[in-house]
């Protein structure tokens, strides 16, 4: 990896710090040496990168994703989130193949990281294409198989899927790593929990990922103590949504270090409530913020849901009550420690994951240092982003993805699209048949 220098640039460290002028040495993926604006640094052997009227943060974490489901934005809008699910989104899956599966991977990390996301934590199928994809744009990746039962058989394969996939990509380029990702409670009884805890023990350090209570609906479906009981829960767990989580289903969360994975935008979108933030934070539970898939987001940008994550909060429980500080907390330290990785803080010997934004343009105006933190939270810069760093290394850089051809990942994506839509509109028309 090559030594690269950032120089006269404005940098937020975290999310309680102050902005201030510093130089940034990066050296074999990550920060060495971090020097005021005018103290000596030896430059020699760095590529120096000028940055001034440029802000670096960190880069951003997005707790849940489903980045295949690109293929999917537009569809199901304004339906509730049985009939989204049930009926536009997993009938339209059963058309996907890996190579499919590995445009759509590479479409969404390349929104993801146009958007200053430089970490995913992605749950679907095809984790083999969804890895492949995560290790040529560069992106830093937590991979599950989505984990669903139907038959035993189908169990298994799903199941063996995800340990091929662990040997084949885990810590590739010491940015990707791969865990479990049982889709639900509702999709995966009881007992197959129980299976994948003790499947889980072999794999202590992977970090594993479910949905939970993202519809009221789901009440009906299962217990969370019952799931505590299974022993999932205390596997590194990035719990989704919880929207509708009650003072007990807090106690178990908090009593199992699951990471709560807040996706605002989805919930609005699909109608399934405010999660209650607040009460998560107060309790002590790590809190994160996700995008979830572009087919109920319909964006893959962070920095609109720490704006969304922001605003619903103000809205349902006061605006005083949550600060934009913890707000960026969430997609910063809060996701760095739900990964255990040096990450989320331009600190030295961290990881170099750096966001660049152009202060030039006239989403930072007024051009006040001490407003930057209400800008991002407020005003979603994301026109203004101009590189992302991901392991010492630009993967995008001047608005521009270095090493990829744009136009030809675009391109297949969009005949695949097509493809998958005439496939289910043939579904659909049989259907009745």
């Amino acid at each position: 990896m090559s030594k690269i220098f950032l120089k006269n640039a404005y940098v937020m460290k975290s999310s309680d710090s102050e902005t201030k002028k510093y130089n940034i040495a990066v050296n074999d993926g990550k920060i060495i040496k971090i020097t005021g604006e005018n103290d000596f640094f030896d430059e020699n052997g760095y590529e120096i990168f000028d940055l001034n009227n440029k802000l670096i943060t960190p880069g951003f974490i997005n707790s849940h994703s489903h980045a295949v489901m690109t293929y999917f934005r537009g569809n199901s809008d304004d339906t509730t989130i049985k009939e989204w699910l049930f009926d536009n989104m997993l009938p339209r899956e059963e058309f996907l193949n890996d190579e499919m599966a590995y445009y759509g991977a590479m479409t969404g990390f390349m929104e993801m990281i146009s958007s200053g996301i430089t970490t995913s934590v992605d749950m679907y199928m095809f984790t083999d294409s969804i890895s492949k994809a995560a290790a040529d744009t560069g992106i830093r990746a937590y991979v599950s198989r989505g984990l669903s039962y139907d038959t035993q058989e189908g169990w298994e394969r799903r199941i063996n899927e995800n340990i091929e996939t662990y040997k084949k990509y885990n810590n590739y380029d010491g940015r990707i790593k791969i865990g479990f990702g049982p889709h639900a409670p509702y999709t995966v009884p009881m007992e197959k929990f129980r299976e994948l805890s003790e499947i889980i023990n072999d794999y202590k350090e992977s970090i594993n990922q479910i949905h939970i209570y993202e519809g009221l609906w789901e009440k009906e479906s299962y217990k969370l103590s019952d799931l505590e009981e299974t022993g999932f829960l205390s596997h590194n767990v990035i719990a989704a949504h919880c929207v509708h989580a009650d003072d007990e289903d807090i106690k178990i969360l908090k009593r199992n270090n699951v990471t709560v994975a807040h996706n605002p935008s989805s919930n609005m979108k699909l109608g399934s409530g405010t999660a209650p933030i607040k009460k998560f934070i107060d309790s002590g539970i790590n809190v994160t913020l996700g995008t979830d898939g572009a087919g109920s987001n319909n964006s893959l940008n962070i920095l609109k849901e720490a704006h969304m994550a922001s605003m619903l909060q103000k809205n349902t429980i006061g605006p005083e009550k949550i600060k934009k500080e913890e707000i960026l907390k969430m997609c910063w330290e809060n996701g760095a420690h739900a990964l255990n990785e040096k990450i989320g803080e331009i600190r030295e010997g961290y990881m170099a994951d750096l966001v660049v934004f152009d202060l030039n343009d006239e989403e930072w105006l007024p051009n006040n240092t001490v407003k930057f933190k209400s800008h991002l939270v407020y005003n979603i810069p994301k026109k203004s982003l101009y590189a992302t760093m991901i392991n010492g290394k630009w993967v995008y850089f001047d608005r521009k993805f270095p090493g990829i051809n744009k136009e030809d990942i675009y391109e297949k994506f969009g005949k695949y699209c097509d493809k998958i839509e005439a496939d289910f509109y043939n579904y659909s028309n049989n259907l009745g048949k």
